[in-house]
């Protein structure tokens, strides 16, 4: 095993990314008052970097090692179909927050981790909107649509876990702050698997079954004939 530089290790430290072991950190910078920045455009512009890195030199798997309470919406969702473009397979692995935007991007990977003690948690978000009435109104709508979203992120994997589950009953549990503990969290189907050991994590990235597999977008449900003809006649 060839040894790392100090380059490399200057290059994690510094910039988030350490090549050898194609590893990626997330995690938020602080902000003038000494608090965590959160998923911001600094994040998102250093993430993008690396990872877009990592997945250009080899298609072999990339590890994210993740902590964030949250953030941005854009930025975090930038972040996620990043992740969801790479041609590697990609692991997130979430250390003590995986909470709200961090939730969210938690979804993209291929093969979602969480370690002990690491908090899960969904909730709607909160919006700041100011201005004039039609200005209101217009991010209003706009916020209802990234809810959906939201929602519809979450109902794709959790599904896997519980076939039941509908669209409703993620919209309900996001009305509020909604906590998982990292056991509840692979329950519910927000994650896969808790992590005990970094040599369960060497060893499910080298040889677990999803080694190289991408996790894909399950496909729309066909619509019935008699639904499609219905929604011919209304358009009409």
């Amino acid at each position: 095993m060839a040894r790392s530089t100090r380059e490399d290790l200057d290059r994690y430290f510094d910039y988030n990314i350490f090549p050898p072991k194609r590893l990626l950190f997330l995690g938020s910078q602080s902000d003038v008052d000494g608090e965590e920045s959160g998923v911001n455009y600094e994040m998102f512009d250093s993430f993008l970097k690396g990872l877009t890195y990592l997945d250009s030199i080899a298609d072999t798997p990339i590890t994210i090692h993740m902590n964030t309470m949250g953030g941005d919406w854009y930025h975090g969702m930038a972040m996620f179909r990043a992740i969801r473009a790479c041609r590697s397979h990609v692991t997130v692995v979430a250390w003590a927050y995986a909470c709200s935007m961090g939730s969210i991007i938690l979804q993209a990977a291929d093969t979602r981790i969480v370690t002990q003690n690491c908090v899960v948690m969904i909730h709607d978000g909160s919006d700041s909107i100011g201005g004039d009435t039609k200005t209101v109104e217009a991010w209003a709508k706009q916020s209802e649509r990234t809810r959906k979203e939201m929602y519809r992120i979450y109902l794709e994997r959790m599904k896997a876990a519980d076939p039941k589950m509908t669209l409703k009953k993620v919209e309900d549990l996001c009305s509020h702050d909604k906590i998982f503990s990292p056991e509840e969290a692979v329950e519910v189907g927000l994650a896969d698997w808790v992590l005990d050991t970094f040599k369960d994590l060497d060893y499910q990235t080298v040889n677990g079954s999803g080694r190289g597999k991408k996790y894909s977008t399950p496909p729309a449900k066909p619509r019935s004939k008699a639904r499609a003809k219905a929604t011919t006649r209304r358009k009409r």
